[in-house]
């Protein structure tokens, strides 16, 4: 009796995997396409920092859109983010003078125009001359909402940062949310749907971008809500070091846009451990297009 049911579980749980929706990849190289055309989504972003015994989060709203371009553009991407609410700390808003002049040299900074390439990875920013003459427009009127000091310190953050297009990028590339989203998950696949990748990620502002060897996954199969799975884990480069990286997305599988991602970099060695959220908060009950499939 105990023989049939394992029998009867076996089969049943063959049908239930013979159920499951497969992933449409793109051509036999088995391609998680970047497909960015209707991205016109907003998100919640959560930032979640461990140090030792401390914990802090920091908590933002943004909206993503592709620009159209005035040409057909299949190599890169031009995409504007915005902020559409103010940060919270701890889950409350910041009234601090420190706080206050990062905000506002942020608020300066936004929207942003970013280049993104056919792997879905940032690569450049496309809004320098934008955000220079959008500081000299509104320098005057700043100036009048901080005492002297205050505003000295906002206008050379601010000069440092749009020094040069450069410096510029430098500072954006720090940002956690942009660089998890636009991570270049959308690659081309081996026969067992992996690959290997060197990632760099800026997990703490206090050293260079750390280099990760990764191992990047995708599920050939959606999971119970239709939605794409590609994982990627791994560790730091430095055999000084330990430093682990994991991060788990799931993708629309009507358009491969990210609806939710939760990155972690655990940096052992420095007591540190940093989380990122992002949920799209348009996200609904995903029903399966009728397609034919794309592996051809």
């Amino acid at each position: 009796m105990k023989l049939i049911t394992a029998v009867n579980d076996m089969e049943k749980d063959e049908d239930k995997e013979k159920k499951k929706q497969q992933v449409l990849f793109v051509s036999q190289d088995y391609i998680l396409p970047f497909r960015p055309l209707e991205l016109n989504h907003e998100y919640s972003v959560l930032y979640t920092i461990e140090k030792g015994d401390k914990k802090q989060t920091l908590e933002q709203n943004f909206s993503l859109r592709r620009l159209k371009p005035d040409s057909s553009q299949n190599e890169y991407h031009f995409i504007q983010i915005d902020k559409i609410s103010e940060l919270l700390v701890d889950g409350k808003p910041v009234d601090s003078r420190a706080y206050k002049v990062a905000e506002k040299t942020a608020e300066l900074l936004y929207p942003l125009r970013i280049v993104v390439n056919k792997y879905g990875k940032w690569v450049d920013i496309n809004s320098y001359y934008k955000l220079k003459e959008r500081w000299e427009n509104q320098k005057e009127a700043i100036k009048e909402l901080f005492d002297g000091k205050t505003f000295e310190m906002l206008a050379q953050n601010i000069e440092n940062a749009i020094e040069d297009d450069k410096s510029l990028v430098g500072l954006i590339s720090g940002n956690w949310f942009l660089r998890a989203y636009f991570n270049g998950i959308h690659r081309a696949y081996t026969r067992r749907f992996e690959r290997e990748r060197t990632l760099y990620f800026p997990a703490a502002a206090e050293v260079e971008d750390i280099e990760f060897s990764i191992v990047q996954k995708v599920n050939p199969y959606l999971n119970d809500l239709n939605l794409i799975e590609v994982t990627q884990s791994g560790k730091s480069e430095d055999e000084n070091t330990e430093e682990h990286y994991h991060a788990q997305y799931y993708l629309n599988p009507n358009n491969y846009l990210i609806e939710s991602l939760h990155l972690e970099c655990d940096l052992i060695d420095m007591r540190r451990k940093i989380k990122v959220e992002v949920k799209n908060l348009d996200q609904s009950k995903i029903s399966i297009d009728n397609a034919i499939s794309l592996l051809v």
